[in-house]
Order: structure tokens, then C-alpha cells, then sequence
């Protein structure tokens, strides 16, 4: 019998709180699938979905277009490589 490790115990039950791990259980035992089969779904439903729900992502949601254009305050004259850019979603 070993030592106790308290704080690797607490790591390791904040680690099956994540988003991942809730969606898993779901998955695992909503629609009885095997942990390979709910890992699989998971990484789909990433690959589609996340590029959308990055707040960095330039990517518009489905059904809408993102437009990147000059600022209108931006002078005559400016290399348009140099120009502050706006962008509408």
C-alpha cells in the first residue's frame, strides 16, 4: 500500500471535469458507443465545429461571410499592404 498523494488525486478529478471529458461520458454512455467510438466523434465534432467557436478565427459561422476591408479613415495615397484593416461579419 502507498502513500497518498492528495494533490495528484485532486489533478486528476479536475481532469475528468473538462468539456472533453463531460462530452465523452455522453457520448460513451447516451448512445452506448465504445470510449474508441466516443473519442472518434469527438474529434469530428472538433474538426467541424471548433473553427467556429475560436474567438480568434477569422472564420464566419455557417451561413454568413466575413468581409475584410480597408478602413475608411485610411488617407490616399497608402500602400494598401500598410492599411488598417476592418473587418464585417
Amino acid at each position: 500500500m502507498g502513500i497518498r498523494d492528495r494533490k495528484r488525486e485532486t489533478l486528476k478529478r479536475l481532469d475528468s471535469k473538462t468539456l472533453d471529458a463531460q462530452f465523452l461520458q455522453e457520448i460513451h454512455h447516451g448512445l452506448n458507443c465504445s470510449p474508441f467510438e466516443a473519442e472518434a466523434v469527438l474529434e469530428v465534432a472538433k474538426e467541424v465545429y471548433y473553427p467556429f467557436l475560436d474567438q480568434q478565427s477569422v472564420k464566419a459561422p455557417p451561413g454568413k461571410v466575413t468581409l475584410i476591408a480597408v478602413d475608411a479613415n485610411e488617407p490616399a495615397g497608402k500602400s494598401v499592404v500598410d492599411c488598417k484593416n476592418k473587418m464585417s461579419a
